[in-house]
Order: C-alpha cells, then sequence, then structure tokens
C-alpha cells in the first residue's frame, strides 16, 4: 500500500503549484509533512478503493485532520464538506485528482454510517411490529 504512495509522490508534487494563501497560513510543523498513526491506520482499515493515496502523499495534513474526524460522523462530514466547498471565496480549491478522491470518501462516509448505524428502540419495535 505504501509502495502505491512512493509511486505517486513524485506525480503529485510535480503537478502542485503553490497557493497565494500558502502565507497566511501558519507555519508548517514536521508532523504536517508526514502521515500521523492514526492516518496509517484509518488509511489500511478503508476499502482499497476508498483509500485516498494522492490526497495523503500531496497533502498528508489534510490526510490527518479527516483521519482524526473519522470516528465522528458529523465532524467528518463537516471537514469533507469545508475541503470541497469554498464558503470563504477566492480559494483556489484542489487538483482534480484530489477532488475525485474527497469526494469518494464523502459518499464512502454517507453510505458507511447508514450501514452501521445502529436502530433505536422504536425502529426495532416498529420493524417487529410491521409498522
Amino acid at each position: 500500500m505504501f509502495d502505491v504512495l512512493r509511486k505517486i509522490s513524485g506525480q503529485v508534487a510535480a503537478a502542485e503549484p503553490q497557493p497565494a494563501w500558502h502565507a497566511l497560513r501558519r507555519a508548517e510543523v514536521h508532523k504536517d509533512l508526514a502521515l500521523t498513526g492514526t492516518t496509517r491506520h484509518w488509511l489500511q482499515r478503508l476499502p482499497a478503493r476508498r483509500r485516498p493515496y494522492r490526497l495523503c502523499t500531496a497533502y498528508p495534513r489534510v490526510a490527518n485532520r479527516i483521519a482524526w474526524a473519522w470516528p465522528n460522523e458529523e465532524i467528518t462530514a463537516q471537514v469533507l464538506h469545508d475541503l470541497l466547498v469554498d464558503s470563504r471565496g477566492g480559494r483556489a480549491g484542489f487538483p482534480p485528482w484530489i477532488n475525485r478522491e474527497l469526494r469518494r470518501l464523502q459518499e464512502f462516509n454517507q453510505q458507511h454510517r447508514k450501514e452501521l448505524r445502529r436502530e433505536g428502540l422504536m425502529e426495532v419495535v416498529g420493524r417487529v411490529m410491521g409498522g
């Protein structure tokens, strides 16, 4: 899995221009440049077709943020929404291949949560009673 990350790292880095807002953001620290253990664990637990390899290679800071939020449905939905929708205006956004990975994660998050959501007592009673 990590071999794939190494293979595409050169492709993504060559295609990525430096955004103008880069100067407005806090300075990067060492942990922003690499995937955390939490992110690696999250990545391994995702189905192979949903793993955002290019995102992890080009934007490990963003991948770390998503992995941190992943256990909570609402926080994850908000993080992904904030990454995909420019609510502040004037942002260039991510390259198309990163957008596709983020959208796949967003779809998986919505679908996955519905499949894993536990039924409440009234839902079980209604299903059992035929209502």
